[in-house]
């Protein structure tokens, strides 16, 4: 070894003696540039640390015998783990992170340069699950970021081999990844990023986003949402996947936040009944921030909500095989700026799914959910189901479905199809499922709709009325004295409406046009409604209609639709549009 590779390695050591040996990190980290190891036992050079820049002088180090690696790193039970750089490519081993392995410990993730990617060969799992046997035990549960946080750097990318493997962020742990509209965060398999040969075809190449929270889910009771004696609650309920805990009483916690992130061929079904969505939010509390997120080309579920209360902004769904946006346990929360494109041949199912409770639960268990939506587009394309070019089983193109005791607020949106003619599926359906509450909350106010566009010839529907709701139909509640400005346009001699910029050429339109005209070129005006001036949504027990206020989410908005020419969020950071 050189004399002054030599006298590095002297100094760097004395540097940790001086330290008291304790764990240190460096980002980016510095490995021996003839280390081949993942894991060491040797504490990296902190950046940080008591070792000050002029300890360490440019005529005792060269650049050839220190090789700066930007791999992430984090230490863990006397150990560091670290990626291997290669071909501008940081890869982590299962020893790194897979799914029998919690990271305890804060990771932050680094852009690469030149566009390199993170290949991940197992599962992140962050923080620990404080499952029920612990929490019984006297194991505290965290809450609002007590736990382990991973940080991912604007720009970075992170790809994973395998249909199984997800990142999965526990209870009372964060998840920062604040990209920007030109460095977004992309979360993709190796397929895309490094083979660079996915198509929208390539659904469930690897498992997706979980995160797990402490907020209010319908399948715990009252009783299990209040304090024990050894603990803060005692709600545990089994995610998807491979079982992680979520749930508690926290409807305000903070489960970090979410900015110009893309999710890319994700989702997997472990087996029927059990899917991991693309992006999963399990009792996710409203301290979260969601915004600017996109899934594409997902298996099942692009967004899934369970319970909580976490809002969401400036969201994009394309080329999903199951539903765009699903709601369920309990959720409450505020929507505003969605879309969801469903391009031409490619198969899947509805933009909106929507219950209180899932199968075989009573439709009127409580916490009662209630989703308050402004500016939705909903692009279907008329695919039946296992139909088109890229197949879904999981049925046929269409519009909101609601049903099992779910209650909507729809305001200032547009429910259209791309297929020639507008030819369309069902739109908006309400289906009483094991009992009445779902359209006797529509035939009592409390589910609402205003200032909304329906065009296609498939129309609207209610299906598996209950008796005591004889005679409701879809169409009649969008026309009725409570919900005003709605147009619902089926007519093949009004149709196709020209509503989004270019639908007639283009199949993944969606910026809403200042003048919506029918094909007989008739002017329809859609007068907005100002979701800005009603008061947010409290976690309901007996449901209410919406009361006037002041929103603390929602703004004024300027156009229908996700979409415009002046407010086109969507353009320079999503894909497949």
């Amino acid at each position: 070894m050189k004399l002054k590779n030599i006298f590095a390695l002297n100094v760097m050591a004395a540097a940790l003696v001086a330290c008291g040996g304790g764990d240190v990190n460096l980002n980016p980290s510095v490995t021996p540039a003839s280390s081949t190891g993942n894991v060491s036992s040797t504490p990296v050079v902190s950046s940080s640390s008591s070792v000050s820049s002029s300890s360490i002088s440019s005529s005792s180090v060269s650049s050839s015998s220190v090789a700066a690696v930007a791999c992430a790193s984090y230490s863990q039970g006397g150990q560091t783990f670290t990626g291997t750089l290669a071909s501008g490519n940081c890869t982590y081993p299962v020893a790194f992170a897979s799914n029998s392995k919690q990271i305890t410990a804060n990771l932050t993730i680094p852009e690469l340069p030149n566009g390199g990617v993170h290949i991940f060969e197992g599962s992140i799992f962050i923080g620990e699950d404080v499952t029920k046997a612990l929490a019984e035990g006297g194991k505290a549960i965290p809450q609002n970021g007590a736990g382990a946080t991973l940080t991912i750097n604007a720009g970075a990318k992170i790809a994973f081999q395998r249909g199984e493997d997800y990142v999965r962020i526990a209870r009372g742990s964060k998840i920062v990844a604040d990209g920007t509209k030109d460095k977004p965060i992309i979360f993709s398999a190796v397929k895309d990023l490094v083979e660079k040969t996915a198509t929208i075809a390539d659904r469930g190449l690897w498992g997706g986003l979980q995160i797990n929270g402490n907020g209010l889910t319908n399948k715990c009771t009252d009783t299990e949402r209040l304090a024990t004696s050894n603990n803060i609650h005692a709600c545990h309920i089994l995610s998807e996947g491979l079982p992680g805990t979520y749930g508690g009483n926290n409807n305000t916690e903070s489960s970090g936040s979410l900015k110009y992130v893309v999710v890319k061929h994700a989702g997997y079904k472990v087996v029927e009944g059990n899917e991991l969505n693309a992006i999963n939010f399990n009792a996710v509390g409203s301290g979260t921030v969601v915004d600017h997120v996109q899934s594409y080309a997902a298996q099942d579920d692009a967004f899934e909500w369970f319970g909580g209360a976490v809002n969401a902004k400036h969201i994009v769904s394309v080329g999903t095989s199951d539903d765009s946006f699903d709601f369920t346990e309990g959720y409450v929360g505020h929507i505003q700026y969605a879309l969801s494109v469903a391009p031409t041949g490619v198969g899947g199912n509805h933009c909106v799914e929507a219950d209180n409770a899932g199968k075989d639960r009573l439709d009127d268990s409580t916490p009662l959910t209630k989703v308050r939506i402004s500016n939705l587009t909903c692009v279907t394309n008329n695919i039946a189901k296992n139909g088109g070019t890229v197949i879904s089983p999981d049925g046929d193109s269409l519009g909101l479905l609601i049903r099992e005791g779910f209650f909507i607020e729809l305001y200032n949106s547009i429910v259209t199809s791309n297929a020639t003619g507008m030819n369309s599926k069902q739109l908006f359906i309400f289906h009483d499922t094991e009992g009445p509450q779902t359209i006797k909350a529509a035939n009592d106010g409390w589910s609402v709709a205003k200032s909304n566009l329906l065009a296609g010839t498939g129309g609207t529907a209610q299906t598996l009325v209950n008796a005591a709701n004889a005679g409701f139909t879809t169409a009649t509640w969008l026309a009725n004295a409570t919900n005003t400005n709605n147009v619902v346009v089926t007519a093949p001699a009004q149709l196709p409406v020209n509503v989004l910029k270019n639908l007639a050429t283009n199949d993944k339109a969606y910026l809403t046009l200042p003048t919506i005209t029918d094909a007989a070129s008739a002017v329809i005006n859609i007068t907005l409604f100002d979701v800005s001036k009603l008061a947010d949504l409290a976690q309901p027990a007996v449901n209410t209609a919406p009361v006037a206020g002041t929103s603390t989410f929602f703004v004024n908005p300027t156009h229908l639709g996700a979409a415009s020419e002046t407010n086109d969020w969507v353009a320079g950071w999503t894909v497949g549009l």
